[in-house]
């Protein structure tokens, strides 16, 4: 006698459905492809999450800030998950302390002033100085032009947008984030094979060349 296998439901978060279309990160370039690459995020992640809340402009903005400064502002070995999630953990507020400012801040800070707050040999103390960062897509610094404003930087335009709500609301959307992110980083490593389109999940995470393997996960632009 036989029997008819039962034939199991593919999960409607299955990523083999969702991912497939979605342009990994490391081959981000443009505006574009960081707002499309930001909102299948978003969407997947609340797709694996349907009981939370759905993702609000505020987090869709943070989300774009922290992967467009990826693109345009740090080395293209960095740009990989491994590295958004350092974002967000340097990401901070104080909700006693407004004026606070957490690294990240002041990796955007380089941007709007052009100075970097680093350490100077010679006067043994921090001082402002001269930031060194190069936008990867013109090679423009915002050293030259004595800081940029939103509408010439679409990393720094979404970060305005939320670097002013309350510091209890920041920590929320950097939770948030996290969250999402690990959700994002086990549904990929666990359906790899059609997010990766055949790239084997050992050197799924880093694809740096033969001669990178001394080179750390994440390393800030140079200041």
């Amino acid at each position: 006698m036989f029997f008819k296998k039962k034939k199991g439901k593919t999960p409607k978060t299955s990523n083999r459905k969702v991912v497939p279309n979605m342009k990994p990160i490391e081959e981000l370039r443009t505006n574009k492809d960081v707002a499309e690459w930001c909102r299948d995020f978003l969407r997947i992640t609340d797709e694996l999450s349907p009981e939370l809340a759905i993702a609000d402009r505020a987090e869709r903005n943070y989300l774009m800030a922290l992967v467009g400064f990826l693109v345009e502002w740090c080395p293209r070995k960095d740009l990989s998950l491994e590295s958004l999630a350092v974002l967000l953990s340097l990401a901070d507020a104080r909700e006693n302390d407004e004026n606070f400012k957490s690294a990240l801040d002041l990796m955007f800070v380089q941007i709007e002033e052009g100075e970097a707050y680093s350490y100077v040999a010679e006067y043994h103390q921090y001082l402002w100085v001269p930031s060194k960062y190069r936008r990867n897509s013109d090679g423009m610094k915002p050293a030259d032009r004595k800081g940029l404003v939103g509408s010439e930087d679409f990393a720094l335009l979404c970060w305005d947008s939320v670097n002013h709500l309350p510091a209890i609301r920041r920590i929320s959307l950097k939770a948030s984030l996290t969250s999402r992110l690990i959700d994002f980083k086990y549904l990929r490593e666990a359906e790899a094979p059609a997010y990766t389109h055949g790239v084997s999940n050992d050197i799924f995470d880093y694809e740096f060349d033969d001669d990178d393997d001394d080179i750390p996960a994440f390393s800030f632009p140079e200041a």
